[in-house]
């Protein structure tokens, strides 16, 4: 049987990021992208050293060899512009990491990367603090996943029964 990976990246937290808000300070937040997946985290208001330890999975999607350009991750960090008196989602570094970085569950440790300009007159500082692993697992029987462990049946298949196991 074949097995589901996902690429998960635990988001912890980031160290002296820059005062993008006009007040001193920032209020951050994620974007990271993955095999055409982007998600993003939630908001840390007001916060040079946000905290965030949130958990984000992907769909490993990989049908061909591993290739060395398309196998990245990428996680831009930006200031939020609901926060302050910015009326734009401010740059704040970013990562590109290979999947070469990936270790699979179990071997996963917390790593700095810092923070990376976007072009040349970009104004960054910072680390941002990853966990990045793999999670390989067993799809689920077909039953559990229609029944939720009910006991599924239908004489011509044009309308099914659900019956309690």
């Amino acid at each position: 049987m074949a097995t589901i990976r996902r690429l998960i990246v635990e988001v912890v937290d980031a160290r002296n990021l820059l005062p993008k808000d006009g007040q001193g300070t920032s209020s951050p937040y994620a974007v990271i992208d993955y095999y055409g997946q982007r998600k993003k985290t939630r908001t840390v208001i007001r916060d040079l050293n946000p905290t965030w330890n949130q958990v984000i999975e992907f769909n490993d999607r990989k049908e061909k060899p591993s290739q060395v350009f398309t196998d990245m991750l990428k996680l831009d960090l930006f200031h939020d512009k609901n926060y302050g008196p910015t009326r734009r989602n401010n740059f704040l570094g970013r990562i590109r990491l290979s999947s070469t970085h990936f270790v699979t569950k179990g071997e996963e440790a917390l790593i700095y990367y810092p923070l990376e300009k976007k072009s040349l007159l970009s104004w960054v500082q910072g680390e941002i603090g990853l966990k990045v692993f793999y999670v390989d697992e067993l799809p689920l029987p077909l039953e559990q996943t229609i029944g939720g462990g009910k006991e599924v049946s239908g004489e011509d298949n044009s309308c099914l029964s659900v019956t309690s196991a």
